[in-house]
């Protein structure tokens, strides 16, 4: 009891039937010689339905899955630590028949580099899970002429809650996993998406340091019952203002002096890498459209670019609402057990951020606008501003979608708002690095120029 015969499991039972509800004998008329019953023949139809055309796939899409193993070469895991790496060596198409012939512990990067030239071929894949210097190993690798994958670390750290697990044993897994099929890849960025990504990581960084001084000296004033209100902390009528309040001592002074060098500091570097950003935004006629778009500003658009790289490979914007995590999910089960996730703690979160910023100011515009007119009402009915929220800027990024997929957009702002952002474009640049990038140094003919700028085709 409790087991089960492998042969039941693979019989085939007719289904049971009560002889007293069978239907009654049919008299068949047959064949006297053969004692065969005659076929009936089949008239041919007179119409035939035409078959569907089959939908042919877009060109260029996202493809998660990763590529077959290679017939003839060798499967290569590679566990990349910072300073050392490790590597097994398989051979094999299925985790059933994977043997492992060879392996190498604790390499350093020139000792990789080297192994790989000598000892590998081009038919030879290399497996490596996303991790920060993933993108640059896999770079070295191509560069090589090899073969070169990056799998998605959530699949293959997933099979490492072993009762034991090291560096050889990772390499090794990694392979297995891939054998399986049960780790997609991701898209290794370009060199220009990676630099951009780099430059939008340090901007983020200088902001979140600036925060952090303001923070710090207003936490400072806050001990001596000092509060700035709506005083701005880069005029120096503010700090005279601050000097004034009490009778500081020498030390104390020299704490001030010291929190007003660090939040002039972050300043200047948030400042510093604004205005490479906004150099970016205007050399780039696909960024310069987006801030079309309701929601989208100069970091916005930049970011977007950035996150998203070549739009093609994205065969639908629900695959790149899915790729930013603004889709909502759900978990069901049984009879009663539905459980709505929503949406966070998946996918890109620095862009789902600042798209949700985006959102909420499109719903402080009120209902000047379309959008903002049906997140409004949306909110009304289902009485919860937060789904308000990532439901307009799921909307948001659909219509990014379009825009840089060549398709008419249909949430535009008003060409008096268009104006706005540029004009803040302009400024953030400066007259010097205006005329440096070719655009006039007055403001109007500088606006002028930069709406021209809309339809001129891309450089990538």
């Amino acid at each position: 009891m409790g087991r089960q015969d492998p042969e039941c499991l693979n019989a085939n039972f007719r289904p049971w039937t009560n002889p007293d509800r069978l239907p009654a004998p049919v008299a068949l008329t047959l064949n006297q010689e053969t004692g065969e019953r005659p076929l009936k023949k089949k008239t041919p139809s007179t119409t035939k339905k035409p078959k569907p055309p089959e939908p042919t796939p877009p060109p260029e899409v996202e493809l998660y899955t990763a590529p077959k193993p290679p017939k003839q070469g060798r499967i290569i895991g590679l566990d990349c630590h910072p300073d050392t790496y490790t590597a097994a060596v398989f051979v094999g198409q299925t985790p059933h028949d994977a043997r492992k012939v060879g392996a190498r512990d604790r390499l350093s990067l020139e000792q990789l580099l080297a192994w790989v030239e000598a000892e590998f071929t081009p038919e030879d894949l290399f497996l490596l899970e996303a991790g920060s210097n993933s993108f640059a190993i896999h770079h070295r690798l191509l560069a090589l002429g090899r073969q070169a994958v990056v799998l998605e670390s959530c699949h293959v750290g997933r099979q490492a809650k072993t009762y034991a697990d090291n560096d050889r044993m990772a390499a090794a897994r990694m392979v297995l996993v891939y054998l399986a099929g049960n780790a997609p890849c991701v898209w290794v960025p370009d060199e220009l998406s990676s630099q951009r990504r780099q430059l939008l990581h340090a901007h983020q960084m200088a902001v979140t340091n600036h925060t952090a001084a303001v923070n710090a000296l207003k936490s400072y004033l806050n001990q001596f019952a000092i509060r700035l209100g709506k005083r701005g902390l880069h005029l120096a009528s503010t700090r005279q203002w601050v000097l004034g309040q009490r009778a500081w001592s020498d030390l104390q002074r020299e704490l001030l002096a010291d929190y007003f060098a660090q939040v002039d500091y972050e300043q200047k570097r948030r400042q510093q890498w604004q205005r490479r950003i906004a150099q970016e935004v205007a050399n780039e006629p696909r960024m310069l459209r987006c801030l079309k778009l309701l929601g989208i500003g100069l970091i916005n658009a930049f970011a977007l670019l950035a996150i998203i790289g070549d739009v093609r490979r994205f065969s639908g914007p629900e695959k790149l609402v899915a790729y930013v995590g603004l889709n909502p999910g759900q978990r069901d089960s049984g009879k009663d057990k539905r459980i709505k996730l929503g949406v966070g703690r998946r996918g890109r979160g620095d862009l789902r951020h600042l798209l949700i910023q985006g959102a909420q100011a499109v719903l402080r515009a009120g209902a000047q606008t379309t959008l903002g007119q049906w997140g409004w009402k949306l909110f009304a009915r289902k009485g919860h501003r937060h789904i308000a929220v990532a439901a307009v800027a799921r909307k948001l990024l659909v219509q990014v979608w379009h825009v840089l997929s060549d398709h008419p957009p249909q949430a535009l702002e008003t060409s008096k708002s268009v104006t706005l952002k540029l004009h803040k474009l302009a400024v953030t640049l400066g007259k010097s690095l205006r005329v440096q990038l070719g655009l006039p140094a007055q403001l109007k003919p500088c606006l002028l120029e930069l709406q021209k700028r809309f339809l001129q085709p891309s450089a990538t």
